[in-house]
């Protein structure tokens, strides 16, 4: 079996990138990947200019933590998108706010609506059917009160 020196330095910097990105895969939190950039920054560092061991460990730690105190909230919303703080029903609903019945609601069991793009668990005191526009009245948990919107104004 051949030794760890008979490998080139460049070649294992940069394939302890690729496991420390094929990491990140399987980690929460988005800090794993900076190690990644460390390691190929090692790697750049030694194909450019013969460094010794100590200092390639130096370049690593220095790329790592540099990036990730640099980068990690920019890229955080690159790839992990924005998230909203608060929930789209969080405290009062919004005035007039109106949904739609995605499964039939049958007094006293619950049903379905789409509301704000999400659809949410619903009870009313009428039946209803797939199909029916609501007025959403209130909301308690992950359900909400809803009842129908009829043309003459609410029932």
């Amino acid at each position: 079996m051949p030794s760890l020196s008979a490998f080139s330095p460049v070649l294992i910097w940069f394939l302890a990138g690729i496991v420390f990105l094929a990491l990140e895969l399987v980690l929460p939190g988005l800090v794993v990947f900076f190690f990644g950039v460390g390691a190929w920054c090692a790697a750049l560092a030694v194909a450019l200019y013969p460094v010794p061991l100590a200092g390639q460990f130096m370049v690593f730690l220095a790329a790592s933590i540099l990036s990730l105190v640099l980068l990690r909230s920019t890229i955080k919303k690159v790839f992990l998108g924005r998230t909203l703080d608060t929930d789209a029903m969080q405290g009062d609903v919004l005035p007039k706010a109106t949904g739609e019945v995605i499964e039939d609601i049958q007094p006293p069991a619950p049903g379905t609506v789409k509301y704000g793009g999400s659809f949410w668990k619903a009870t009313a005191d009428v039946p209803l059917v797939k199909g029916t526009v609501v007025r959403i009245m209130e909301k308690s948990n992950l359900t909400v009160k809803v009842s129908p919107v009829t043309p003459e104004g609410d029932v």
